[in-house]
C-alpha cells in the first residue's frame, strides 16, 4: 500500500486551488472574455497538477470528474432540478410581492446574456465542485471518514461563499442547505455531475431573473426587500434536499458508479 499523502499537503493544494478561483479575477475586467477563458482553462491545469504532483493521484478524474455510466445523465437532471427549484422561488416571490413584471427584454439582449450565462455559470460551478466536493470526497474517502464527508463539505462552502458574500447569518444557512444538497450527491454517486448540475442549474435560473447587472430575462419593476423573501427562499431551497434523495433513490439500479479504492491512486 502506497504512503498517504499527509493532511498538510491536502490543505495546501485546497488553499492553492480555492485562492486561485477567489483572487485571480479580481485582477482583471469582467468583461474581458480572453482572460476569462484563460482562468478557466489555468484552473483545470493547476488542478490537474496538484493532484497529479502535489497529492500524488491521477489526475482530475479522482477530483470527482470520474465519467462513470449515466454521467451526462445525472448532469441533465441536477440541471434540471436545479433549475425548476430556483424557479419555484422566483415564482413565490412574484406571488407574493416581491417584484413586478413590466414585459420582456428585447430578445437581442436576451439571447447573448443567456449563451453568456450559460458558459459562465458552467465554470464557476465547475471549479467549486472540483474544489470543495471532489477533492475532499477524495480525501474522505481515503482515509475512510466518509461518515463526515457531508458535514465537512457543507462547511467548507458555506464557509467559502464568505468570499462573495460577507458574514450574514441567513446567507450561511442558504448556504449549508445547497451545500448538503451537493454533498449529499457526490456522497452517493462518487462525483461530482449531479451536484454540479444542481449548482449550474441555480445559478442559470438565477442569472435568468438578474442577468449579470441586475436586467434578466423580465423587466422587473418596484422590487421589494424584507425578512418575509429570506425566509421564503430558505423555506423553499430546503425542497432541493429530498428532491436529490427521492431522485438518487429511484436512479440506484440505473446508474452504476465509480468506486474509489482506499489505496491512494487507485480508481476502479
Amino acid at each position: 500500500m502506497k504512503k498517504k499523502t499527509p493532511l498538510a499537503l491536502w490543505l495546501i493544494g485546497f488553499i492553492l486551488l480555492s485562492l486561485y478561483i477567489n483572487l485571480i479575477p479580481r485582477f482583471f475586467d469582467a468583461g474581458n472574455v480572453p482572460l476569462w477563458f484563460a482562468y478557466w482553462a489555468g484552473f483545470f491545469v493547476l488542478a490537474f497538477m496538484v493532484s497529479r504532483f502535489l497529492l500524488q493521484l491521477q489526475g482530475l478524474k479522482q477530483l470527482g470528474m470520474a465519467r462513470h455510466k449515466g454521467w451526462l445523465l445525472h448532469l441533465g437532471i441536477g440541471f434540471l432540478v436545479g433549475f425548476l427549484v430556483y424557479a419555484l422561488k422566483y415564482l413565490a416571490f412574484y406571488e407574493l410581492g416581491k417584484f413586478e413584471v413590466a414585459g420582456l427584454m428585447e430578445p437581442g439582449f436576451i439571447l447573448p446574456m443567456l449563451g453568456q450565462a450559460l458558459l459562465a455559470m458552467f465554470f464557476s460551478s465547475i471549479l467549486n465542485d472540483i474544489t470543495i466536493r471532489g477533492y475532499w470526497f477524495a480525501y474522505f474517502k481515503r482515509r475512510q471518514l466518509l461518515a463526515w464527508y457531508v458535514f465537512a463539505a457543507t462547511i467548507l462552502y458555506t464557509l467559502d461563499d464568505f468570499w462573495n458574500e460577507g458574514l450574514d447569518p441567513l446567507n450561511f444557512v442558504f448556504s449549508a442547505i445547497l451545500g448538503a444538497a451537493f454533498a449529499y450527491t457526490v456522497l452517493k454517486t462518487g462525483a461530482i455531475w449531479i451536484s454540479l448540475g444542481l449548482h449550474w442549474g441555480g445559478n442559470m435560473m438565477y442569472r435568468v431573473m438578474y442577468g449579470f447587472d441586475g436586467n434578466g430575462v423580465w423587466q422587473l419593476e418596484n422590487v421589494q426587500e424584507g425578512p418575509l423573501y429570506d425566509y421564503i427562499s430558505l423555506g423553499v431551497t430546503v425542497l432541493m434536499l429530498p428532491a436529490v434523495y427521492f431522485i438518487l433513490k429511484s436512479s440506484e439500479k440505473h446508474a452504476p458508479t465509480p468506486e474509489l479504492r482506499v489505496e491512494e491512486g487507485q480508481v476502479v
